[in-house]
């Protein structure tokens, strides 16, 4: 977080007193120009005293410069990998229960792309603590993710059982995705400044492109060759997209080796009222959040009466809005408050689900729908940054690893939850259910419109506790 020449110097003091309290203290450099940031040594243990005065000058810049711009690149394309893969599991779902020998299996097949999901969201905070904690392991621990999470796909293609494969595509592979994954984050975090939100936007807006091209070239694989060879290019695939990129997903700031092995961390940010805040808007958002991207095919087949190729398109189309959505609210959350930017995608998503998606039972106004959801709820993450930003306010000792690793836990639980809650608002009869008037209400997916519509309306409270003062 920038937090301006005051805020730097003293976390600058503080360092250096808490690593040897006869260090010379030499005058902190402008940071403006210099863009010295010590907030990744302060939090990460990247830097040891000496080497703040001996590389005070020689530290690449901030916001920019190749160095910063590779490594976001870098975090592009590792959520591309990492991510696209999990995003991909409704067409492994359709393949499963349609081509021997899993379609024999009678278990159920959701229960993989649940586990993959659920694992990659609640491994975060678990990777950011230890990654924190631990500095000097991330980059070995990303080789590592990548082996493990070879390993899991290479390892399904022998599956003949849907245990095999929730063993391996449900656990192994997001085991190592999240080793892989999660270090980029941090260093992300350290490579930028004043561009923070943008950043974090541009490398998320790669689950996105995934989310469009992956399925499309899971679906053409798995019609033209066999499984088996299918889970073999992939890992193929992902050692070839990843391995090259591993050199430049680096740290801004070395890591310091004179400092003791483990880092203090502080956890007193959990018990400050804008976390607890934003954390309780950000979870309830999540549980309906995922419902049209899990419905949406079954919507378009249904409702629309479309094929194979018109179910994917509604999805497609939520994955493309949400690349859009991303940029633009990571370029949002870096001039505005992160509360207003939130309000202004709660409304917009709200008069979506209620007014379009309702009102929708053929194919263009579905897809009309899901891309314009992608941009304004898609991108949902896009705001933590800005949220760090301000429970950093509060808490200036709060790690913004951890931040964004118990956010990005708490969209996990709400993608747990979605499943069971879903299936169960299909399942029930709502008064007004079976009228053709109320267009997308009188199906039996009325229920889930109006869930996801209430559940959206939670993301207001930000704005709420910022104007009764009870966060900055």
């Amino acid at each position: 977080m920038h937090h301006g020449h005051g805020d730097s110097t003293s976390d600058l003091e503080q360092h250096r007193l808490s690593v040897k309290s006869d260090a010379p203290v030499a005058p902190p450099p402008d940071i403006e120009t210099q863009h010295i940031t010590v907030q990744g040594s302060h939090e990460t243990g990247y830097t040891s005293d000496d080497s703040l005065d001996n590389e005070k000058y020689s530290l690449p810049p901030v916001d920019g410069g190749k160095d910063a711009w590779l490594c976001l690149l870098g975090a592009f394309i590792l959520e591309m990998v990492v991510w696209g893969f999990a995003f991909s599991f409704g067409v492994l779902q359709d393949y499963y229960s349609t081509n021997a020998p899993f379609s024999h299996d009678h278990s159920s097949r959701s229960i993989v792309g649940s586990c993959c999901m659920g694992i990659l969201y609640l491994a975060s905070p678990i990777s950011l603590f230890v990654l924190q904690k631990w500095p000097r392991i991330t980059r070995i621990n990303s080789v590592l993710g990548l082996a493990i999470a070879v390993t899991g796909v290479l390892t399904s293609s022998f599956a003949t059982k849907m245990w095999q494969l929730t063993i391996t595509q449900g656990v192994i592979y997001p085991i190592g995705g999240a080793m892989l994954y999660y270090p980029v984050l941090l260093f992300v975090d350290e490579w930028f400044e004043r561009r923070k939100g943008l950043a974090f936007g541009v490398a998320w807006a790669g689950s996105g492109v995934a989310g469009v091209v992956f399925p499309l070239l899971l679906r053409w694989a798995l019609s033209r060759f066999s499984f088996k060879i299918t889970m073999w290019a992939w890992s193929i695939g992902m050692v070839v997209l990843v391995c090259p990129i591993l050199a430049f997903v680096k740290p801004r700031i070395p890591v310091n080796t004179d400092t003791p092995k483990a880092q203090s961390l502080s956890f007193s940010f959990l018990r400050t009222r804008s976390w607890i805040i934003f954390q309780i808007g950000s979870l309830t958002q999540s549980i309906g959040y995922f419902a049209p991207s899990l419905y949406m095919p079954t919507y378009a087949r249904v409702i629309a009466h479309q094929s194979a190729m018109g179910e994917t398109t509604p999805v497609t189309a939520l994955n493309a809005g949400s690349v859009l959505g991303f940029i633009m609210v990571g370029y949002l959350v870096d001039r505005w408050h992160a509360a207003t930017v939130v309000l202004a995608m709660t409304v917009s998503t709200v008069i979506l689900v209620f007014a379009l998606w309702g009102l929708s039972v053929t194919l263009a106004p579905i897809c009309v729908f899901s891309a314009l959801y992608g941009v304004v709820a898609g991108s949902a993450a896009a705001t933590w940054p800005g949220m760090a930003k301000i429970i950093k306010k509060e808490d200036p000792s709060a790690p913004v690893g951890m931040v964004l690793g118990t956010l990005t836990a708490g969209r996990g639980i709400g993608s747990i939850a979605c499943g069971p809650i879903s299936e169960a608002l299909i399942k029930t009869d709502w008064a007004w259910t079976g009228h053709t008037a109320s267009l997308g209400y009188g199906t039996k997916f009325g229920g889930l419109i109006v869930f996801t519509g209430v559940t959206a309306c939670f993301g207001i409270i930000g704005f709420a506790a910022r104007k009764l003062r009870l966060i900055q």
